[in-house]
C-alpha cells in the first residue's frame, strides 16, 4: 500500500509539475503517511525546478500542515487516540511534542521544522492542541519548511548528476548521520 502510494505521488509529480508538488508536500504535511524526503528528492529528481520545489513544495507543506492543526485545535486527542496508528502517531508523540509546544510557544513549530527527523503533523497537531495562533503557526511554517526542502531538492538534482553508487551512498551516509546528531543533540538538550 505504502509502496503505491509513493509510486503515485512521483507519477502525480511527474505529470502535473508544480501542482504535483504542491499535491505531494500537502498530502505529506496533512495526515497523509508519505515521507517528504521522497516527494522533494522524487521531485529534484525527475527535473522538477529548484525555484518551483521551493515555491510550492513550502506552499504545499504549509497548507497541509494547517490541516494537521486544525485537527490538533478542534479533534485532538481523541481522534489520535482512534486514528493515529493509521497516520504513524503514536499518543507518546503528541505528548512529547505538546509539552515542548508548551516550552517554546510559536518557536516550537520553526524548531519542529527545521529537524529533519520528526514528521510535521506531529508539531502541527501539537500546535493546535497547545492553541499557538494559527498565523504565526503559518509563518513559522513556511519559514522553517524553506531550508529543508532546499537541501533535499538539491540532493534530488544531484542524484542524476552523480549516479556513481559509491558517491550516493556516501553522500546518504553523511546526511543521515548529521541528521542524526543534529536531532540527538537537540533532544538530550531539552531533554524531550
Amino acid at each position: 500500500m505504502e509502496n503505491w502510494l509513493l509510486q503515485r505521488v512521483i507519477s502525480i509529480i511527474r505529470d502535473l509539475g508544480d501542482l504535483g508538488v504542491f499535491i505531494g508536500m500537502f498530502l505529506e504535511s496533512s495526515v497523509v503517511p508519505i515521507p517528504s524526503e521522497v516527494v522533494i528528492i522524487g521531485a529534484g529528481a525527475i527535473g522538477v525546478p529548484m525555484a518551483s520545489i521551493l515555491i510550492f513544495g513550502s506552499l504545499g507543506a504549509a497548507v497541509g500542515a494547517m490541516v494537521g492543526y486544525f485537527l490538533g485545535r478542534y479533534a485532538a486527542m481523541p481522534a489520535i487516540l482512534k486514528y493515529g496508528k493509521f497516520i504513524l502517531i503514536k499518543p507518546h508523540h503528541i505528548y512529547k511534542a505538546e509539552a515542548f509546544a508548551k516550552k517554546y510557544g510559536v518557536y516550537s513549530v520553526l524548531i519542529g521544522r527545521l529537524l529533519p527527523i520528526v514528521p510535521f503533523k506531529v508539531f502541527s497537531i501539537a500546535a493546535g492542541i497547545t492553541k499557538i495562533p494559527p498565523i504565526p503557526f503559518a509563518i513559522c511554517t513556511l519559514i522553517g519548511v524553506v531550508p529543508r526542502i532546499f537541501l533535499l531538492s538539491v540532493f534530488g538534482a544531484s542524484l542524476v548528476k552523480y549516479t556513481k553508487p559509491a558517491v550516493l551512498i556516501l553522500a546518504g551516509v553523511i546526511a543521515i548521520f548529521i541528521a542524526v546528531k543534529l536531532t540527538h543533540k537537540f533532544y538530550t538538550r531539552n531533554n524531550i
